[in-house]
């Protein structure tokens, strides 16, 4: 009988893969929403609670992460800082620093 050997090939996520949600909303170049509007206060309080936020979304919508990787909990606040002061870089920078965490640990 012959073994197939499979060589495990390591495909880099990209956000569209690791949070599909989070990753339309913060599409870059795409406006995010006017301050205090519905939308706005509805992505806040989201980003709020760990597991709606970007990073929740990523461990299937639970804040388990927030004990058990320092790094998954900073970036989720983070994205919460960011997006309450509207910066755009900083929320792009947010973005890498996410995805490469997520490729580098919990893949």
């Amino acid at each position: 009988m012959k073994k197939l050997a499979f060589e495990e090939v390591k495909k880099t996520l990209k956000l569209d893969d690791i949070s599909p949600r989070w990753a339309a909303r913060l599409k870059t170049g795409q406006q995010l929403p006017t301050v205090l509007s519905l939308t706005w206060l509805k992505w806040y309080f989201e980003l709020k609670r760990a597991s709606r936020c970007v990073v929740g979304e990523a461990h299937r919508c639970s804040s388990t992460y927030m004990y058990y990787c320092r790094e998954c909990d900073e970036i989720g606040w983070r994205f919460m800082l960011y997006f309450t002061l509207r910066s755009y870089t900083k929320l792009e920078e947010t973005k890498h620093v996410f995805v490469k965490h997520w490729n580098n640990e919990h893949i």
